[in-house]
């Protein structure tokens, strides 16, 4: 299967990246249709943003943007990869990242490729002071690890509730290139992403918001300060990408974050399945008036799995797995690692002629 190849931003070279178009002369716009969500502290009485003269607009939307960066800014961290000498020496650089504070007590949140062969971990603030960090747990399939700095008080960033909305305004935060704190600002391209042979997980929100080397780990900010999502991977130029970020969305961040902290480790939910694609249903499931969009079916179960004893059959087409709908081999892994162990899932398959909805619960991850 084709894949197209990203750039972690750590890893890469030392090159710009195409910057988001100017948008000056979109702030007008902006300020006429964003209204109270930019509105200044102080009410204005009688008044609001499509009263303004176009400059006064834009200068109120351009001090939103400066606000909401002054406040995000003390919770994004640096963190940096280091690897000890052969010979003796002082420890050499392996990689910089960035990290988000998703905890007062210490815990940052960055890129599991970010501390990937570290032997030890300095996190860097946004006043320059330098701290130790230890890895608290790291989950490869997420492409992400959870640090902790002892003894720094430290401003936590929120992590959103709810997805984004495409087209929504937001704001990529790191430290690319070694500059130190960087913002720059996109909107929402997309969501659901996937098919990007970034991660075992895979359902990426898509941003042209600019991210270079180092910007791995940041996060993606929305207009209420929260992090919507963690910068994983930015397409490359010379692969028609243009610049375009991907960013893991909140809801696994805080899952794996939740069972990093409480475990140590995250334990994934195991099923007993293992699936085949196929390009096209047979002539039998045709006639029985197959005409899903899905082309996963099972090509194994399990003995003694929750999916033989809820009923799944080798052959079955799968449609969903809880609210999760099936249509590929990406659609079912991510089913399966946003579930956790002793979750209870509705499973619907095609089988026979007729769609079954079958009840059955996950278990933890044989190791």
């Amino acid at each position: 299967m084709f894949r197209r190849r990203l750039s972690h931003p750590v890893l890469t070279p030392r090159r710009w990246l195409l910057p988001l178009a100017p948008v000056a002369a979109g702030l007008v716009a902006l300020g006429f249709g964003l209204g109270r969500a930019l509105a200044p502290a102080t009410p204005r009485p009688a008044a609001s943003l499509g009263d303004l003269a176009p400059r006064d607009a834009a200068r109120l939307v351009s001090e939103a943007f400066q606000t909401i960066a002054a406040e995000a800014a003390p919770s994004v961290v640096q963190v940096r990869a280091l690897q000890r000498s052969r010979r003796g020496g002082p420890p050499r650089r392996l990689q910089d990242g960035s990290g988000v504070v998703v905890s007062a007590d210490g815990v940052v949140v960055t890129n599991e490729h970010v501390v990937r062969g570290a032997d030890s971990l300095q996190v860097i603030l946004g006043d320059g002071t330098v701290h130790s960090a230890a890895v608290l747990g790291r989950d490869p399939r997420t492409d992400l690890a959870v640090l902790r700095v002892k003894d720094v008080p430290l401003r936590a960033m929120p992590l959103a509730e709810t997805p984004p909305t495409v087209g929504e305004l937001v704001l990529a935060m790191g430290n690319p290139l070694g500059f130190g704190h960087t913002v720059t600002l996109g909107v929402v391209n997309g969501l659901g992403r996937s098919d990007l042979d970034i991660a075992q997980y895979e359902d990426y929100i898509q941003t042209d918001a600019a991210i270079n080397p180092g910007n791995s780990g940041g996060p993606l900010v929305d207009l209420r300060g929260r992090a919507i999502g963690i910068t994983v991977a930015m397409g490359l130029e010379s692969n028609g990408d243009k610049g375009l970020a991907f960013a893991i969305p909140a809801r696994m961040v805080r899952r794996v974050v939740e069972q990093i902290v409480a475990n140590g480790s995250v334990q994934h939910a195991w099923l007993g399945t293992r699936v085949r694609p196929f390009f096209q249903a047979t002539n039998d499931e045709v006639a029985a008036g197959y005409d899903g969009a899905s082309r996963i079916r099972l090509r194994e179960v399990a003995a003694e799995s929750p999916a033989a004893e809820g009923g799944l059959a080798v052959g079955d087409i799968l449609l969903h797995i809880g609210a999760r709908r099936i249509t590929d081999e990406q659609s079912y892994r991510n089913a399966l690692l946003e579930a956790a162990p002793g979750d209870q899932v509705d499973i619907t398959v095609w089988r026979g002629g007729k769609n079954l909805t079958l009840s059955l619960a996950f278990v933890e991850q044989p190791r």
